[in-house]
């Protein structure tokens, strides 16, 4: 059974309030100008900041995993001492569809085998406003065949017919619950 992430009201304020954040800082203020000419330029810099996002987000569950950011030295010696060692081990990429297409994530990895991180789940494909984007569309009365090339199309996300049914189906059955 899988579950729907509620949906979450976007807020105004919070949006205005990261935007000023963003401008106050002349070098980002400045990179924001030079790279979002156009609103496709303005749809990727949000997709690329997005990306950014999340690996940092990542990065920073492993930090908090191991005990130690990846750079400190000091504490990674305290850490080890304290408990048996676990370290980072490499990373991996995979691409994941989120409501402004396919975004691709590195995700590190740990000696032990014991990270498995929150923000994109183990055999994540999706984020989840890409799933609540299906099931609207779905409840509106598209076919999974038009949800697919409205994907394709708007998104630039490829994603199979048996996928999309694979979701529908699954808000079905919490809803007929």
């Amino acid at each position: 059974m899988t579950t729907v992430s509620p949906k979450k009201n976007h807020d105004p304020a919070r949006v205005n309030e990261i935007s000023e954040k963003l401008m106050e800082n002349p070098e980002l203020a400045s990179l924001i100008s030079e790279l979002s000419t156009t609103a496709d330029d303005a749809s990727e810099l949000v997709k690329g900041l997005l990306q950014a996002s999340i690996n940092a987000g990542i990065k920073a569950e492993m930090d908090v995993h191991l005990g130690y950011s990846h750079s400190d030295r000091k504490a990674k010696a305290q850490v080890e001492t304290a408990q048996e060692s676990n370290h980072r081990n490499g990373s991996y990429t995979k691409t994941v569809n989120s409501g402004y297409g396919a975004v691709e994530v590195t995700v590190p990895r740990d000696r032990a085998g014991t990270f498995t991180p929150r923000m994109v789940p183990k055999g994540a494909h999706r984020l989840t406003e890409l799933d609540d984007m299906i099931v609207s569309l779905y409840a509106g009365g598209m076919t999974v065949r038009d949800i697919q090339h409205h994907l394709a199309t708007t998104l630039g996300v490829d994603m199979s017919p048996d996928t999309i049914s694979t979701i529908t189906d699954a808000v079905l059955d919490e809803v007929m619950i």
